[in-house]
């Protein structure tokens, strides 16, 4: 047989092991990661192989991590864990998605909303991302299901998730939560369920010491771009920044602060965030003067904050006394006396207002990063005035349906 023939044999049967090897499980990559993983890891983390703590699950794509020293981490169909937050040798993405997904029970609209996010987030994902998911026992197993079918269809997507749960967060905000829960809510349920409406402000003694920065997203939130543009704000924030909120887009906080605006008739605190002679000249006509000359020679006005999306500078947040001082009950005390404020928002009150006693503290992301669709206080007294809030300029990145309100298609 001649050297010719003799390589043609060895190409064609090459071929055909390559065939072979793609198209059998037992090459199939992860079950060797299985069997791998089988023969090498302690369950109980004793091994030395990973820097997970005990009982934490994670996963990506493959529902596996790699860990620091390059061994697969893998996890048992159906294991539940809650969980803390993964080092960053391990999923190697300083984008920390949060998300609250709670009570779901036989909530069907929550289920879509947390659906709708998760479709969108990855759909548009172009990083690899963290998601942590904070959650309660009767909602687990929907979060992490939902979360699973969603990493199946975009496989391009680079995802891990965290869940923790509920309770050890409320726990470690405990003083935060009796400060301010008596003061922005509007009826009282169960503790820890009130607690997830102050989460954002005591989330940087709820996660690693070494996370630095995240975004906090309510799940009836829908992206339209990139989660990573989004992070990218991050960058125009100046040293003294620890949050990032868009403006309230309705005129809920005209409505808290009547009393104080009607002793500071000149002041900014309730008008909306487009301010020019034609709206300044509809709110003075509607709402008795309130809000004087000051208002109409300034293009942004203050209507508040909205907390469905809230960007956190975690590393800052730890190391600023100032706010240390500020969520202290006397600080909120005094803040609300001095505002006659009556709110009823959780942790969006306290946001609003921060923001304007302490305006350094926040950057003011643009309405476009959280497009509020509410126009419930269109329809309850304030119809005269509602456009003049509600207006946002400039191509929407994310839609915030609340108020269950349909994000466009």
């Amino acid at each position: 047989m001649s050297m010719n023939k003799i390589l043609l044999v060895l190409i064609i049967a090459s071929g055909f092991l390559l065939i072979i090897y793609a198209n059998s499980s037992i090459f199939n990559r992860r079950n060797i990661l299985t069997i791998f993983q089988k023969d090498n890891i302690d369950p109980g983390g004793s091994s030395g192989h990973s820097s997970f703590l005990p009982g934490e699950a994670v996963a990506g794509r493959t529902a596996h991590l790699i860990g620091s020293n390059g061994v697969a981490i893998g996890l048992k169909p159906n294991e539940l864990k809650r969980v803390r937050y993964i080092p960053k040798e391990n999923n190697a993405t300083e984008y920390n998605i949060f998300v609250i997904y709670t009570k779901e029970g036989q909530n069907q609209i929550l289920r879509n909303k947390f659906e709708l996010f998760l479709k969108s987030l990855l759909k548009y994902a172009t990083v690899p991302l963290h998601l942590h998911v904070i959650t309660d026992e009767q909602s687990e197993l929907s979060a992490e299901e939902l979360i699973k079918e969603q990493i199946e269809h975009y496989r391009k997507a680079i995802v891990f998730y965290t869940l923790y749960d509920v309770k050890d967060c409320a726990e470690k905000i405990e003083d935060i939560v009796k400060s301010m829960l008596p003061l922005f809510n509007y009826k009282t349920g169960s503790y820890y369920s009130d607690a997830l409406f102050l989460i954002s402000l005591g989330l940087h003694r709820i996660v690693n010491v070494n996370m630095k920065r995240a975004i906090l997203i309510d799940c009836d939130v829908v992206f339209r771009s990139s989660v990573k543009e989004l992070f990218d704000q991050f960058d125009y924030f100046n040293p003294d920044h620890l949050f990032g909120l868009a403006p309230e887009l309705t005129p809920v906080y005209l409505h808290i602060l009547f009393k104080y605006r009607a002793q500071n008739p000149y002041t900014l605190f309730g008008t909306p965030y487009y301010l020019n002679g034609s709206s300044s000249a509809l709110l003075t006509n509607s709402v008795g003067g309130f809000f004087g000359r000051t208002a109409r020679k300034t293009r942004h006005g203050y209507p508040g904050l909205n907390s469905g999306v809230v960007m956190l500078r975690l590393d800052r947040i730890r190391q600023s006394r100032l706010y240390e001082e500020i969520i202290k009950p006397e600080s909120v005390k005094n803040m609300v006396e001095k505002y006659s404020f009556k709110g009823h928002l959780g942790d969006q009150d306290f946001y609003t207002l921060m923001g304007f006693e302490f305006p350094g503290l926040i950057y003011r992301l643009d309405c476009i990063w959280n497009r509020q669709l509410c126009t419930w206080w269109k329809e309850n007294g304030y119809g005269n005035v509602f456009d003049s809030y509600f207006h946002c300029e400039g191509a929407i990145k994310v839609y915030h349906g609340n108020c269950n309100t349909r994000v466009p298609e």
